[in-house]
């Protein structure tokens, strides 16, 4: 959809937005996740012929399939606990929120643990 169209959905979208969240705060979070969605859909579409390209180059340096997966795998976790976050801000639960990104450091530690485990055996290895 390109970065543009995906941009002017989201401003067209703020107005309605807006005035629903006087109303009916419920339906502004339904039409902002809906939108979400879309944007999403579209970025994961865009991303995914670059992250053939990000493979082939990584493959192409040397570097092992399981540290790529590591490093999109975080790169993910991060996104997405910064739009549920976002969403848990707009739903108006600022505690929801910081749990959402306490659970998404977490996850992300967890996710990077092989990654670390790597690190440490090549470390020792000199030693």
């Amino acid at each position: 959809m390109g970065l543009l169209k995906l941009a002017a959905l989201c401003a067209i979208c703020v107005l309605p937005v807006t005035l629903l969240r006087r109303k009916t705060p419920e339906q502004a979070l339904l039409l902002t996740i809906a939108v979400l969605a879309v944007v999403l859909a579209e970025c994961l579409a865009e991303a995914a012929p670059l992250l053939e390209e990000l493979r082939g180059l990584f493959q192409r340096a040397g570097v092992e399939t399981a540290h790529i997966s590591v490093l999109l795998r975080t790169t993910a976790a991060a996104l997405v606990t910064r739009f549920c976050a976002d969403l848990c801000r707009d739903g108006g639960s600022q505690a929801l929120a910081s749990a959402v990104e306490t659970a998404g450091a977490a996850a992300s530690l967890l996710i990077a643990l092989p990654l670390l485990k790597a690190v440490v055996t090549l470390l020792t290895g000199f030693f």
